[in-house]
């Protein structure tokens, strides 16, 4: 087999000591691992091409795992000849640019996710040469592969590309980076995080806003982190989008204390999946930061 190698490195005050929670880690690379095959089964129309394999080495102020992926001896073959060239190019069209058997793309899945930020692909103008424009909400433009224009919005890799970058979504986790050989680096940020959700982008089956109010059970000054909130009877995520409330934050006007409860404007979204029907909240608007009544002084 021919091999390709890499690491995927998890970055932040969490794994500091060189440890990180097995659920997290397991479900993070074995995304990462669907994500390689469904890129290369889609782009190929073939399967049970390519195995990924860990070898582990965590190192002190990160978690750092070596990854390879395994090519079977056929596609070796392929990749030699003038038409099989470009195959091995997958991890290139993904956007990690780590193989180094071929040229890979420059803008891959994951530069064009970062680009749409949550935005629709509203439309394609397909060029002689191969390549695709994409054309954003909004209006903008970008240059990619035809891979690459096929790949960013597919749930068989939206879906695992979501779950690989999960642990961004949790607290200590700042960044993962995918580092090749040679030294090139590829990183994706806790900020960035929002925008690498599957549904991000899509339009909602069913769409809701409401005013509830909400306890505090978890919260992050980073934006585009998701506070857990809970109202007595459901527990939510929901990231803040209020600039206002994002200023007050940041002069220090709010002020937080344990059990607090902010009084809000929510807007509730839900998409049908492969994987059944997904719910995400969003606060649209602050409107009061209650502290917790307090308990009367006995007589």
């Amino acid at each position: 087999m021919g091999e390709d190698h890499f690491r995927v490195v998890y970055e932040g005050a969490a794994v500091e000591d060189g440890e990180m929670d097995v659920a997290q880690l397991a479900s993070s690379l074995l995304a990462l691992a669907n994500l390689i095959k469904n890129a290369d089964t889609i782009t190929t129309g073939e399967s049970d091409r390519v195995k990924v394999r860990v070898r582990a080495d965590a190192k002190r102020g990160s978690f750092d795992i070596g990854m390879v992926v395994h090519w079977s001896e056929s596609v070796m073959a392929w990749a030699m000849t003038p038409k099989g060239g470009a195959t091995l190019s997958i991890m290139g069209v993904l956007g990690f640019n780590v193989t180094s058997m071929v040229k890979t793309t420059t803008v891959g899945v994951v530069q064009a996710v970062r680009w749409l930020r949550g935005r629709r692909v509203m439309d394609r103008k397909r060029h002689d040469d191969g390549s695709v424009t994409l054309i954003a909400e909004g209006g903008d433009e970008l240059v990619v592969d035809a891979r690459v224009s096929r790949l960013v919005d597919d749930q068989s890799i939206r879906q695992p590309l979501e779950k690989f970058t999960e642990p961004l979504r949790e607290e200590g986790v700042d960044a993962i980076h995918i580092k090749s050989p040679d030294g090139g680096s590829v990183s994706i940020n806790a900020s960035e995080a929002p925008f690498f959700r599957a549904v991000s982008g899509s339009a909602p089956t069913s769409s809701s806003e409401f005013e509830a109010t909400y306890q505090i059970k978890k919260l992050f000054f980073e934006r585009g982190r998701k506070w857990r909130l809970s109202n007595g009877a459901q527990t939510i995520q929901a990231e803040i989008i209020d600039n206002a409330f994002w200023a007050r934050v940041d002069s220090s006007e709010e002020v937080f204390a344990k059990d607090d409860f902010l009084v809000c404007q929510v807007r509730m979204d839900q998409w049908f999946t492969t994987s059944g029907l997904r719910t995400e909240y969003v606060i649209l608007r602050v409107d009061k930061h209650l502290s917790p009544p307090k308990q009367a002084d006995l007589l």
